[in-house]
């Protein structure tokens, strides 16, 4: 029985083994990008332009890989494109200017998309067979790793630790993890025999994995929620810091742990959103989050405190934690598509919204002051998250 147990485990251990490499790795490059600015010597503009990069090499490969995994199986890309990811890491201390670290950065843009679109599928593709919802905690091992990534990168910098050796020890450590990860991978032979039982059992389902991915849309409250979700983890973990510590006069030290501790929020409510999706159902999930999301932050950035505005933002990263892994999850379940462009459409447009909306939160912010703006687009990403809960099944 416990080896039973033990062998039902271990391709979910695998994946959120997948999953947290995928966090670790650009969170360990954010806290060294002040060094490296100052060793390449960059201006403000030229950083901004190598940074550009990561979209740039992300986003095509969001989209294409969803193609690829027509062809190839998700075990497989996860494997090349994880270790590619983590091998590409310690390239960027052999960048001499902004052109070569754009290029990089491209690099590994492209490698963390692929890898992005290659795990989702896996993960729902082994939810699917097993009937076992696990996407909202796989993402809870992303988060982790995100939280580890940032972690030692802080740490390596008080350390005075180059950043060819941190990058490099990093990718020592993360690439053996892959490989391990692959020996329990969910088996792609196992995977296609489930599926072709399960596509006979639902009505639908035989069209909806047949379809080609150009031709197949992501509904269009999927997708909204995806927005919502990723519009606002993007506009706190940019912009919290600097809200608490200089709207709210918490300080720098202060401004700091909010991101902290809203990343630990964010990580606590993806590896309980399985568990709260199967007992609330969708729509009180969606209907809650929403809710608890639109009060925190109106009433948290109402008061003068920073203290309370603390309070408000963790809270908001418990709230906001499952939204974005049920928004795959509802595209693999809702689109007449394969699952692996299912996963890679919804990506692609919340990654997008992910990028885009720090920046606009900063233009706005220069009108409406930064409290205003997060407060009003923060209810607006709720009205989102609830309209799409009005709008959805019972399940």
């Amino acid at each position: 029985m416990s080896v039973r147990i033990l062998s039902s485990r271990l391709p979910v251990a695998s994946l959120w083994l997948v999953f947290f490499v995928n966090g670790v790795v650009l969170a360990s490059w954010a806290p060294r990008i002040p060094q490296v600015k100052s060793e390449l010597d960059l201006s403000d503009s030229a950083l901004g332009f190598a940074l550009f990069g990561v979209a740039a090499g992300s986003v095509p490969a969001l989209v294409s890989t969803g193609l690829l995994l027509r062809y190839v199986s998700s075990r497989r890309v996860c494997v090349v494109s994880g270790l590619a990811f983590a091998a590409f890491l310690p390239l960027i201390s052999a960048a001499e200017g902004p052109v070569s670290l754009g290029v990089v950065l491209m690099m590994l843009g492209a490698a963390s998309g692929c890898l992005d679109v290659a795990m989702n599928t896996a993960g729902l593709e082994f939810q699917r067979d097993s009937r076992a919802q696990v996407i909202s905690r796989l993402h809870g091992g992303y988060s982790l790793g995100v939280l580890a990534g940032a972690a030692g990168g802080a740490w390596a910098t008080h350390l005075q630790v180059s950043v060819l050796a941190h990058f490099v020890v990093v990718s020592v450590v993360l690439c053996p993890l892959i490989v391990g990860a692959a020996v329990h991978f969910p088996d792609a032979a196992r995977t296609a025999s489930h599926a072709a039982e399960f596509a006979a059992e639902v009505p639908g389902d035989r069209s909806r994995q047949t379809a080609g991915p150009c031709l197949s849309v992501v509904p269009v409250t999927v997708a909204a929620l995806a927005i919502g979700a990723l519009l606002l983890e993007g506009m706190v973990t940019d912009w919290s810091a600097l809200l608490v510590g200089r709207d709210y006069d918490g300080g720098a030290s202060v401004g700091a742990a909010v991101v902290v501790a809203f990343s630990v929020a964010m990580f606590v409510s993806r590896s309980a959103g399985d568990v709260l999706a199967a007992r609330l159902g969708h729509r009180r999930l969606l209907a809650t989050c929403s809710a608890v999301i639109a009060g925190s932050l109106l009433v948290g950035l109402a008061q003068p405190t920073a203290t309370g505005v603390f309070v408000s933002l963790t809270v908001v990263g418990l709230a906001s934690g499952p939204l974005f892994p049920l928004a795959v999850s509802l595209a693999s379940e809702r689109s007449r598509s394969t699952v692996a462009a299912a996963a890679a459409q919804v990506s692609a447009v919340g990654y997008l919204a992910y990028l885009a909306g720090p920046p606009m939160i900063g233009m706005v912010a220069g009108v409406w002051t930064l409290p205003v703006t997060v407060a009003v687009v923060g209810t607006a990403c709720a009205v989102v998250v609830a309209t799409v809960a009005l709008t959805a099944r019972t399940t």
